[in-house]
């Protein structure tokens, strides 16, 4: 998680002549676990379940509303979240048994308490299966156009056609809506209905995009129901105060019932800054902070070296992605070429032995390596992408005779990040190798998070990452860059990759699975480029002492109510 204000001065003073503790909660009774935002700079990029498509937003969802299925930090396998379920014999459907003593709660900031929300009765309003039937078909509505509505609809019986009814009229619309495989056949009953038997559903059926969501308010304040003096949720945690830009702070939700894998929190508010990571170090140094990612660079090195810090520090193997995506409807990228001689020599060794420095791995495909199907290099090196800046050079020069360009016809290409040091880090070195080979430079430009993720399709190139949202390749391959429910902002289509991702979804035998994603790897990287793996991470968080959590997570995201205060 990437976890700025920097305190410094007096406090810290005092901080370092009392020894390494937490300064947050420490004026009231309240229990406060202050958390870096994950995306350093800039606001959450979404709170809507239907519409979030980052690791940031996902964090706080998590908390505030509860899936059907939630997917296991540690073991990372799904397990019951607001139901059980039973499956048909046929593994098509599943008919899910909900909690029926889970309250809808809104924080009253007049009270300073969360209270249950009433019906218009004046009736406790409990969250039903009707509630999840809404939150589903809204998330996979072609009218929101959310990120995840084409990641959602294949597992949904007709959720294809619906997601694909475009501009259809609104009786058309309707019978599409009814025929979508999300039935509530009880109050507290849902039964839902997959085109294919796949080990992969359950896990489907734990996103975020699945969740319950409130009608009522949803239809009262449009765009501005997430905004804390409306949402109502019903999780662990209730949304307290959210200053826009500065930070986020959830509320421990007395009205949640509790169960073995989801209790009741001990912790009563994390509180979610968004600061820069390297202000986050300093910050934690200084005891206002109590997690935090730990910045790349000079930054691990330091902390590595010093015996206080270091004691706070956790690395673990990582669960997303880092590369860049190449806009194939801008030149010189509509040439496949082009993006691999780019590609070819991007320094991956250098950046992960100098910039990043946290036991990073190159990439040699997009897909990580630690997941279901997942092609391993070793296995496919023939496949896989390596830097090599001779062999990116000349496929640069045959680019340039064939066009009749010089490379000084795209000096000015703009490579876009969103606000951080080590994403500057990174661009710098790949900047310098791209000029030194490629006789090309590139001009770099940064965006706080949200802006990012908003315009970053109309930049020639730029940054990003994929961590998983189920532990399967087709969440990195079949979920990004299918034609039809790929959801990047990537404009790139390619009739032999879907047919390649269609049959490995189908298949059984993970070797063969394995090898089918191999060969849509060399289509993405390769054949008909459009992206360049860079690295695969790692997690490096840094942990006060004063919390104990349950285990370093394994899906980039964390369940505080799991976590406890030391003893």
């Amino acid at each position: 998680m990437s976890k700025f204000t920097r305190l410094i001065g007096l406090g810290l003073i005092v901080i370092l002549a009392l020894g390494f503790v937490s300064g947050v909660g420490a004026q009231d009774d309240v229990t406060r676990l202050v958390v870096g935002h994950n995306q350093g700079v800039g606001d959450l990029s979404n709170l809507d379940p239907s519409l979030a498509d980052g690791v940031d937003a996902v964090d706080v969802i998590d908390e505030a509303f509860v899936a059907l299925a939630r997917m296991n930090e540690l073991e990372v396998i799904p397990e019951p979240g607001m139901a059980t379920w039973t499956v048909s014999d046929d593994g098509t459907v599943y008919t899910f048994d909900i909690r029926d003593d889970v309250p809808w709660v809104r924080y009253n900031a007049d009270t300073g308490e969360v209270e249950q929300v009433l019906d218009e009765d004046g009736n406790v309003r409990m969250v039903t299966a009707a509630d999840f039937e809404f939150g589903i078909k809204r998330s996979l509505d072609p009218q929101l156009a959310a990120t995840y509505s084409g990641i959602l609809a294949p597992w949904f019986s007709g959720g294809l056609e619906f997601f694909q009814s475009g501009d259809a009229d609104e009786a058309t619309r309707q019978e599409l809506l009814d025929n979508i495989g999300v039935v509530a056949t009880g109050e507290f009953t849902l039964e839902l209905t997959t085109p294919n038997a796949s080990s992969v559903v359950p896990s489907i059926f734990s996103m975020w995009g699945t969740v319950a969501q409130p009608s009522w308010v949803i239809e009262e304040f449009g765009d501005f129901w997430v905004e804390p003096e409306n949402i109502n949720t019903y999780g662990p945690y209730a949304v307290k105060e959210w200053v826009h830009d500065e930070s986020i702070t959830l509320i421990a939700n007395p009205f949640w019932p509790g169960q073995d894998n989801i209790p009741q929190p001990s912790i009563d508010e994390i509180v979610f800054q968004f600061l820069d990571p390297t202000v986050q170090l300093a910050n934690f140094e200084a005891g206002s902070m109590d997690y935090i990612d730990v910045p790349a660079g000079a930054d691990v090195d330091r902390v590595l070296a010093d015996p206080n810090l270091s004691q706070f520090y956790t690395t673990s193997e990582g669960v997303c992605n880092y590369y860049y995506a190449f806009n194939d409807t801008i030149p010189p990228f509509d040439d496949p070429r082009a993006v691999r001689a780019f590609s070819l020599t991007i320094p991956r060794e250098a950046i992960v032995e100098n910039v990043t420095k946290a036991g990073e791995v190159p990439a040699g495909f997009f897909t990580i390596p630690s997941i279901v199907a997942a092609p391993q290099v070793e296995d496919f090196p023939d496949l896989a992408i390596h830097t090599d800046p001779e062999l990116g050079a000349q496929i640069w020069q045959e680019y340039l005779a064939d066009t009749g360009h010089e490379a000084s016809d795209f000096n000015g290409l703009t490579l876009l990040f969103n606000t951080s040091e080590r994403h500057s880090a990174i661009a710098q070195v790949i900047q310098q190798a791209w000029l030194e080979n490629l006789g090309v430079e590139v001009q770099l430009t940064n965006q706080d998070f949200g802006t990012y993720l908003q315009v970053r399709g109309e930049f020639p190139i730029y940054r990003a990452g994929w961590c998983f949202d189920y532990p399967d390749t087709n969440n990195f391959l079949g979920d990004n860059f299918h034609s039809v429910f790929g959801g990047t902002d990537i404009p790139w289509e390619n009739a032999d990759f879907d047919a390649l991702i269609e049959q490995a979804l189908i298949e059984t035998d993970p070797a063969v699975r394995a090898e089918l994603y191999a060969q849509a790897e060399r289509i993405l990287i390769w054949d008909d480029a459009t992206v360049a793996p860079i690295y695969w991470t790692t997690s490096d968080s840094m942990l006060n002492d004063r919390f104990v959590r349950p285990g370093v997570s394994r899906i980039e995201r964390d369940y505080f109510e799991k976590w406890t205060v030391a003893s």
